[in-house]
């Protein structure tokens, strides 16, 4: 089968003109479609389509990688630095206890953990880093939904499935955005045994240079335990100081 007809191929075709164009600079639409031996006219089509969503520039008739990949790369530098930066703060934060510290993004529409770190005494959870997750059952799920963006929360609010997971999960859109509004009003989100029984959860939101949400951070441990002031009060607040930390550090980058 040629390579311009099958899926893969076209995949394949698209991110070789990408790489053409990394390491040269800019160049012609023949000079291109000599390069990752296609036809003319199949790489002027792919170009095209990359040239409308932003990601070539064409400059009498020269092509040029366009700012869309400088975008995308600020957002994989940012998490990458939100890894590194969050990994030293939440081992910190849980050292000697009995808790699960959270590092959790957006991605999709879900949650994802992209790190865990457990106390000395922590329990066993069944989830890792890398694992997704719903937002609107869990407290770093709600501490992102909360903040992003009027635009995104919309386009999250109306898309995302209130699975229930336990007979506490939000599963009716009007106690969610209750729910959510208390969460922006006090930079704190609970999860109250929501997406996993016997489990209790607090997490505050992570913002980065330019004041958008990119993450959050939690603390999770037995809802046995984890009640009264201590969960609280005391939680949050050692939460807000160790995301306070983390978005320092995050202005150094």
């Amino acid at each position: 089968m040629n390579r311009t007809n099958a899926p893969i191929g076209t995949v394949e075709t698209l991110l070789s003109l990408v790489e053409y164009l990394e390491v040269n600079g800019e160049a012609g639409v023949t000079e291109i479609a000599n390069a990752v031996d296609v036809s003319k006219s199949t790489a002027h089509n792919h170009l095209t389509t990359l040239r409308e969503r932003g990601y070539v520039v064409n400059e009498d008739g020269r092509y040029r990688l366009g700012l869309r990949f400088l975008r995308i790369g600020e957002t994989t530098r940012m998490r990458t630095d939100l890894f590194e930066t969050a990994r030293p703060q939440i081992e910190t934060l849980v050292r000697g206890t009995e808790l699960v510290g959270n590092l959790a993004v957006e991605e999709q529409q879900k949650g994802v953990y992209l790190y865990r770190s457990r106390g000395s005494d922590s329990i066993r959870f069944s989830t890792q880093a890398g694992e997704i997750h719903d937002l609107h059952c869990t407290a770093t799920g709600k501490s992102i939904l909360a903040h992003v963006s009027s635009d995104r929360f919309e386009e999250l609010f109306d898309s995302i499935e209130l699975v229930e997971y336990t007979e506490q999960t939000i599963t009716e859109r009007d106690e969610l955005l209750d729910e959510l509004n208390q969460v922006r009003k006090h930079g704190v989100a609970f999860d109250e045994e929501e997406y996993g029984r016997g489990l209790r959860c607090v997490g505050v939101p992570v913002f980065g240079p330019d004041e958008t949400v990119v993450g959050a951070v939690s603390l999770s441990g037995p809802a046995a335990d984890m009640t009264g002031t201590w969960y609280r009060e005391t939680l949050p607040d050692q939460l807000q100081a160790t995301k306070n930390r983390i978005e320092v550090n995050l202005h150094d980058y």
